[in-house]
């Protein structure tokens, strides 16, 4: 088992190997999931084993993410933390026809030709991770008050419910300012 992540691994050598990796990544390394974020200074803690999958010309995968994503709250406009921890088991294919022979529960990814950039596959499952509208289930809204208009009008002058005339109550403001 290594404890640094590798930037690029070949699935198929990984495989055949039974490889493990465990590391920590700073979220600021992964581009797209910064952007979503309010601060990327916190550690994304990544663990991945390889094995062959029996039977099938496949190569599985276990990956663990573990962190916690600095989101702005869609309530209070405020930033909080969101605790990611979240398992993937997958398989590279040579080809999407043998997908259907793994099961169902299992991520199928087409095996590149080229080796697999390990950070894209990390941010990827962070990035599904985040919620469309992410809300802070523990904040709240302030207290709402109406404005009061600026020439100092008080909301009952604005507002006469004894009239049905809603020019009226313009024609009272006006009188005020005179």
């Amino acid at each position: 088992m290594s404890e640094k992540l590798p930037e690029l691994i070949d699935p198929v050598y990984c495989a055949q190997h039974h490889k493990a990796y465990v590391g920590q990544v700073k979220q600021a390394r992964f581009p797209r999931l910064a952007d979503q974020l309010v601060q990327a200074d916190d550690w994304v803690e990544v663990a991945i084993k390889f094995y062959p999958c029996p039977g099938v010309k496949a190569y599985g995968f276990d990956l663990r993410v573990k962190t916690c994503l600095r989101l702005q709250c869609q309530r209070s406009l405020q930033p909080f933390g969101f605790p990611v921890d979240v398992a993937l088991s997958g398989a590279f294919v040579e080809s999407m026809a043998l997908a259907e022979s793994l099961p169902e529960e299992m991520a199928v990814f087409e095996l590149p030709e080229d080796k697999v950039a390990l950070n894209a596959l990390v941010e990827d499952e962070l990035l599904l991770q985040i919620p469309l509208s992410p809300v802070d289930t523990s904040a709240s809204l302030p207290d709402y008050e109406p404005a009061v208009p600026e020439w100092g009008a008080s909301e009952s002058d604005v507002h006469d419910e004894k009239s049905d005339n809603p020019f009226q109550a313009l024609q009272g403001l006006k009188s005020q300012n005179d």
